[in-house]
Parts: C-alpha cells; sequence; structure tokens
C-alpha cells in the first residue's frame, strides 16, 4: 500500500494536496490546489517538486568505473567526482533496460534511477558481475528527494548557499549541507536543481526551499512542463519497445565513440545505416478534443506512431503529449489518434 512521501511533515506542505499516483509506492501530490499557479511558478519562476519518485543505487570498487562503462550507453570513465551523466542500460538486442543518472561521488558512483525499478536494474547489473572488484547496495530508504524547476531557480540555490549555480554544467553536483547534495538537472531549456538530502532531514529541507522563495508544485503542473521540454519518461515514453536514439537523447546520453557496450552493435548499425525508423514528437490536439497514452496515431488510414504521455495544458486547458512516429513521413497533415480520429498537430520539441 502506498505510504506518504517523507515530505508530508513539513510545516509548509499545503494541507490541501491532492494524492496523485504512487511512483515507487509513494503518494505524491497531483496538485495543490491550483494547477495553472503551479505551472506558472515552475515555468516562470521557482517551483518546488517532491521527486520521491527516484531510487539511488551505489557502486563502489576498484573496478566499478571500467565495469560500469561496458554497460551504459554513456561515458563513465572520465567522470570527475562532482560531474555526472545521462544514459541508458540496454540489453543485448539494443532496447532500453532503464534510463539512468550517473554521478561521480568520491570513491564510488550514484546511479539515480526511477524508484520502480531499482531492483531490476540491481538484477540487470549483477547479471554482468563476475570477478571484478564492484560491489552494489540500494541506498534509496537513506535519501529524500525533492526538485526546484524555473528560473528563480539561480536565486533558491543563491539562498542555499550556492553561488555559482549558473555555472554548474548538466548534472554537476556539489554539497551544499551536511549529507545534502545538489544535482544541476534542468527541465529542457528550464534551468533547475534537485536535493538529495537523509530521510530524516527532508520535512526541514522542504520549508526551507519555501522560505527561499519556491512554490510546491503537483505533478500535474510537472509533467506538462516536461513534455512540453520534450523529456522522455521511463515506463510511459521509453520501455522495452524503444531505442535509445529514438527519445531524441543521442546529445544527452549516448556515446558510440567510449567503446563498446551491451548493445553498441546495434546503436552503431543504426547510425552507420542513418536508420531511424521512428523518433518521439510533440503533440497537441486540436479542436478541444483529448488525447490518452496508448492512443494510436494514424494518417490516410495507416499506422504511423503512437502516444506515449498526455497531460492537459494548465494554462490553455488544451491537451498535449509525446509519442512515437514514423520518420520519412512526407508530411504531417492529416494525423489523427485514438479511436475518435483526434486531430492532432506535431509540435517542434523542446515546446518549453
Amino acid at each position: 500500500m502506498p505510504t506518504l512521501t517523507a515530505f508530508h511533515a513539513a510545516r509548509h506542505y499545503p494541507a490541501d494536496a491532492r494524492r496523485g499516483d504512487a511512483p515507487a509506492g509513494m503518494h505524491v501530490a497531483d496538485s495543490f490546489g491550483d494547477v495553472a499557479a503551479e505551472y506558472d511558478a515552475l515555468s516562470t519562476r521557482a517551483g518546488l517538486v517532491d521527486r520521491s519518485d527516484r531510487g539511488r543505487v551505489v557502486v563502489t570498487g576498484a573496478d566499478r568505473a571500467r565495469w560500469l562503462s561496458g554497460l551504459v550507453t554513456n561515458v563513465v570513465q572520465t567522470l570527475d567526482s562532482g560531474s555526472g551523466n545521462y544514459a541508458f542500460a540496454l540489453d543485448p538486442r539494443g532496447r532500453v533496460v532503464f534510463d539512468v543518472i550517473i554521478l561521480a561521488v568520491g570513491e564510488a558512483l550514484w546511479l539515480d534511477v526511477d524508484g520502480e525499478v531499482v531492483a531490476a536494474a540491481l538484477k540487470h547489473l549483477d547479471r554482468y558481475l563476475f570477478s571484478e572488484s564492484v560491489r552494489l547496495a540500494d541506498a534509496s530508504a537513506e535519501d529524500a528527494r525533492l526538485a526546484v524547476y524555473g528560473p528563480s531557480a539561480v536565486d533558491v540555490a543563491r539562498a542555499l548557499g550556492n553561488t555559482n549555480f549558473a555555472a554548474l554544467p548538466a548534472l554537476g553536483h556539489l554539497l551544499v549541507g551536511p549529507d545534502v547534495r545538489l544535482v544541476r538537472n534542468d527541465l529542457g531549456r528550464v534551468p533547475g536543481f534537485e536535493l538529495i538530502v537523509p530521510r530524516e532531514q527532508a520535512a526541514a529541507w522542504w520549508d526551507r526551499l519555501v522560505e527561499a522563495g519556491a512554490q510546491p508544485a503537483g505533478w500535474q503542473a510537472f509533467h506538462a512542463l516536461r513534455i512540453e521540454a520534450g523529456v522522455p519518461w521511463l515506463g510511459l515514453d521509453i520501455d522495452e519497445q524503444v531505442l535509445p536514439p529514438e527519445t531524441g537523447q543521442i546529445e544527452r546520453g549516448i556515446s558510440l565513440s567510449k567503446g563498446c557496450f551491451v548493445g553498441y552493435e546495434i546503436l552503431e548499425r543504426m547510425r552507420s545505416r542513418g536508420a531511424l525508423a521512428r523518433r518521439l514528437v510533440g503533440l497537441r490536439a486540436e479542436g478541444g478534443g483529448a488525447l490518452a497514452a496508448g492512443d494510436v496515431l494514424r494518417q490516410g488510414g495507416g499506422v504511423v506512431g503512437r502516444v506515449t504521455s498526455v497531460a492537459r495544458h494548465p494554462r490553455t486547458g488544451r491537451w498535449i503529449g509525446l509519442g512515437y512516429l514514423k520518420t520519412g513521413l512526407p508530411s504531417h497533415d492529416g494525423i489523427v489518434a485514438g479511436e475518435s480520429g483526434q486531430s492532432v498537430v506535431i509540435v517542434p520539441l523542446p515546446a518549453a
């Protein structure tokens, strides 16, 4: 049964929070009463989001970087402490098992993964662990996770004592308190950071961020902004049907020059042949109609894709989404979604 997240005990956690989905067995707020105001905070000022959906695996041992490099799509061995990368872990067919943020922290690598796949990630990694000096540990229960997104995230970070936030590279990270790590993690073009804090300090850090100017925002507003940013989500836009280049995250998450890794041959073949059968695109329903995840996209009666993520835009009320669309279509005119034949416009990403 889902449990309340560690932030519910905070003084500044709004009492009118509406519970929504329960990622990783946690109740996170769908909204705090005004989705439009929460979206405005995230997109124009600074919004505070409960990220209790995330989990953390710690990799230690002398061979950790070399070993992990053979299992993920991005560079690992050149990461200095305080830096990070986004990557995919693949099966031998090149299909995504999970996506991951890799943080180099001293003599360890932290794997920031979706909390619902921690057990599966550990099982997958352990399958490739033989005689290497590597140890894996699930540290998810030790942490609480929260994030600030918006143009004023820099001001909130400054209030925490981080005066060089604007210069921090993507997924760069540093300590802003005892055992409290700030990670630069923008949402598309929207600046942002996450805090990984000891679970027993969760409520205090939520209050501190609110007092520094961040407005609590629920998952309805957060996912609308994520969809506009074109950021794919594991379990929705990323599943066992997806090949990494199709997600639009090639520059961010794939390095074919670093050497072989599980699934490398498939991705290299796609690159050398210029073969990308489909790609992630932005979607917008026309005429006030709705979209639903799983809707089939059709053009001229033929199947050309599928809808993967949807949200009702907090400002306009229109349904927006992400989905996979065949490449090489002569035009994007006449595309419809679902059995109702809802007219859909293809939107360039990022849209925010």
